[in-house]
């Protein structure tokens, strides 16, 4: 979410917001002991590639008006200071891989699932064994179209000076629709690497990307009016800033070492017992106690 913050002298950094602490269940201990690291094998996707793409799209809107504005224009000597935000809450990003090395439906496309639910695409039908005869891997071609759709809302606070000398704070919103601006759309071409597809864990491609939104007042609080009582924002520069992610991926198993298992403090309740979520896993430590001998 943009927020920017104008007064006489320009723009202010954005206040602090209240802030909280994420409780994961996992903690780590200040020493490492030899008695509670242990070793696990886990099977997991390895990023083998990626980019990562960034692009600023704007926008200016002629004339935005946002009605039922608190204080009536004849009584405004002047803004004093403004914090405009924009919310992206609503916005809608679409990503469509047009090709693959020149070929519009690769690997006649197949998704498979990836975290957080993200599809990626099946590389398996890219062809690798010239490149594997060289032990590297395989280039590949990514041709993707972007577009952004949805609404945006925009939230304008501040403070103006009245006629009679008092000091009046206000608050309003606005939505725009995208569907009323020129379209949105992004044509982008990223170059990745792939590993051999001749093992039976084939690679995969996910893309993934993100939007935010900023409303820029050209002239600070100049570009701000009354008419009546709607406010004015003359040439308002509605600017979207977008970053996509290309992977390639595979599916690797690793030997990692652990600390153990997340564990949640118990709460109150009538229950005495509660079922598991996950099945108890036994696994040798990585450091063998030692022996009779050694301790002589």
């Amino acid at each position: 979410m943009g927020k920017r913050i104008y007064n006489k002298s320009g723009i202010m950094e954005q206040s602090k917001n209240d802030c909280c602490r994420a409780n994961t269940g996992c903690i780590t201990p200040a020493k490492y002991d030899p008695e509670v690291i242990t070793n696990e094998c886990i099977f997991v996707e390895k990023v083998y590639d990626a980019i990562q793409l960034r692009d600023e799209v704007d926008r200016v809107i002629p004339e935005l008006r946002i009605s039922n504005f608190p204080i009536a224009g004849t009584d405004i000597e002047e803004f004093i200071d403004v914090t405009i935000t924009c919310n992206s809450a609503g916005l809608i990003i679409r990503d469509n891989v047009l090709s693959i090395n020149g070929q519009t439906t690769p690997c006649d496309p197949t998704f498979v699932p990836g975290p957080g639910g993200i599809n990626q695409i099946n590389l398996a039908c890219v062809d690798t064994s010239e490149c594997d005869a060289e032990g590297k891997g395989t280039p590949i071609v990514v041709d993707q179209r972007i577009t952004v759709e949805g609404e945006v809302e925009i939230k304008v606070k501040g403070t103006v000076l009245k006629t009679d000398g008092e000091e009046k704070k206000f608050s309003v919103s606005e939505t725009i629709d995208l569907s009323m601006l020129d379209p949105i759309s992004l044509r982008k071409f990223a170059r990745l690497c792939t590993p051999s597809t001749a093992a039976a864990t084939k690679p995969s491609l996910a893309i993934f990307c993100g939007v935010l939104c900023d409303l820029i007042l050209p002239f600070g609080l100049g570009s701000l009016s009354v008419d009546g009582n709607t406010l004015v924002i003359t040439g308002p520069i509605l600017v979207f800033c977008i970053i996509c992610e290309k992977k390639v991926k595979v599916p690797v198993q690793l030997c990692v070492l652990s600390t153990g298992f997340c564990e949640f403090e118990d709460q109150g309740g009538l229950c005495v017992e509660f079922p598991r979520l996950f099945p108890e896993q036994i696994n040798a430590k990585i450091v063998d106690p030692p022996s009779p001998d050694e301790n002589e």
